[in-house]
């Protein structure tokens, strides 16, 4: 038999344990090439949705790091530099990004926030 106040301690542990696992949770964007394919410069890429909620996200919790998965080959590395040089740009430090081939579509940077759990 539970006490009486037992099951109220098991619903606040149980809500404490989902409301930790759901804010380490990842966070992931694709980026296509044909949103890319503008003229870039910072104000034209914060109108970027898919950049404007990396940034805005990554703002929230600066310690993140950012994730770059692009599509191999030579042009997916050229368009990979390119991007990780704006996110530097935008204030981002060049240590907190990372780029890894491996993208699962040729027309797509996969961008995932990573929380650090502490």
């Amino acid at each position: 038999m539970i006490f009486k106040g037992g099951i109220k301690f098991i619903l606040l542990v149980v809500g404490l344990l989902i409301s930790i696992n759901g804010s380490a949770r990842d966070v992931n964007i694709e980026l296509h090439a044909e949103t890319w394919d503008i003229p870039r410069h910072g104000e034209t890429l914060l109108k970027v949705p898919e950049l404007a909620s990396v940034m805005q996200k990554w703002m929230a919790n600066p310690q993140q790091k950012i994730e770059l998965r692009y599509p191999g080959g030579e042009e997916g590395e050229l368009w990979v530099e390119e991007l990780k040089d704006w996110f530097v740009s935008l204030g981002v430090p060049s240590g907190l990004i990372q780029a890894f081939p491996g993208s699962h579509a040729e027309d797509v940077i996969n961008i995932v926030l990573i929380k650090m759990v502490k």
